[in-house]
């Protein structure tokens, strides 16, 4: 539990530098309160209206009371601010296209493992054979690949030239039409599937192939233990470690691929708007989406951290001690 409560203060306070600095950045430029009003309103505005929102914002004190009350308003009344340049207010804004960026990034990291753990698995076993070889010179060339150049590949091929997808993609949800989500949401998540899983699986092959050199596998083989259980029971829950730490890290990244997959198939999720934002200086919009996606980020890294105790029961141990 000290544990939990350790990492959960270390990520917060990650949370609170990051969201800061984005207010931060986002005013450098405005010399006063009226410049910062007129900025925030994304037009010119008469002396009332910038007062208006001086005092709604609190946009004349410092930068460390107006991030306060910025805070006080997501965590007590979650509120996300209002918007003046889209007329509506950010949560508003957010709701129509969280789901899609969610969708994608739980996709891709979901059929990455599926794909990953089997592939990485049965090159460790059989390494050096052309299975593995031809796998490792697979999931190199999927790195090296660059996101975007992927993705206009796939469309290439299966939008313009066969026609298969649809060239502009709704946000269909898997619970009101699973076909039309699958047509749609298709190849944006083959776009970011194939590099996660490539990764994914150079990193467990690796460990793979030295959990399976270690001593106590050789003591299980020794002792008749089938090698389907030494090499899935054994062998793969020693090797999960670097699996797990990627799982976390690479969440990051693919939240950064989902705003050129987004802008590609013309999908409306944040990573498309938080461009949209940050080329239109709409400052509450643009602190309260780096805040859902930090919050999406910290959370996950938790979980993984937390994980590590259940994959071995002697970190568990070691934290209870120390």
């Amino acid at each position: 539990m000290r544990y939990f409560f350790q990492r959960f203060l270390q990520l917060l306070l990650v949370f609170v530098i990051v969201t800061f600095v984005v207010l931060v950045v986002m005013r450098v430029g405005s010399s006063n309160a009226q410049e910062l009003a007129i900025k925030l309103a994304g037009r010119p505005l008469k002396p009332e209206e910038s007062d208006a929102l001086i005092q709604q914002y609190n946009l004349d004190a410092n930068f460390i009371s107006q991030y306060l009350t910025w805070l006080k308003n997501l965590v007590f009344h979650f509120d996300l601010g209002f918007s003046p340049q889209a007329g509506q207010s950010v949560a508003d804004l957010l709701k129509p296209r969280v789901w899609t960026t969610v969708l994608l990034g739980l996709y891709a990291n979901v059929f990455g493992l599926l794909i990953a753990i089997p592939l990485a698995v049965t090159q460790a076993y059989r390494r050096d054979r052309p299975f593995d070889k031809v796998g490792s010179m697979a999931t190199f060339i999927a790195v090296g690949v660059p996101g975007i150049v992927l993705g206009v590949f796939l469309k290439l091929i299966f939008v313009v030239q066969l026609g298969w997808f649809p060239s502009i993609g709704d946000k269909i949800y898997p619970w009101d039409d699973l076909h039309e989500h699958f047509m749609n949401f298709f190849l944006p998540t083959l776009t970011l599937t194939i590099p996660v899983a490539a990764i994914y699986t150079r990193l467990l092959r690796a460990d793979m192939v030295m959990t399976l050199q270690s001593d106590f596998i050789t003591l299980a083989s020794a002792k008749g233990v089938p090698p389907r259980r030494v090499v899935w029971k054994h062998g793969l829950r020693n090797s999960l470690f670097s699996l797990v730490t990627a799982v976390g890290t690479q969440l990051g990244a693919l939240i950064g691929s989902a705003v050129l997959v987004e802008s590609l198939f013309d999908l409306d999720g944040l990573g498309s708007q938080l461009v949209v934002s940050v080329l239109s200086a709409d400052l509450f919009t643009v602190q309260s989406f780096v805040a859902i996606i930090v919050l999406i980020v910290v959370v996950v890294n938790l979980l993984v951290d937390l994980s590590y105790a259940l994959i071995d029961p002697r970190i568990r141990q070691a934290r209870a001690l120390g």
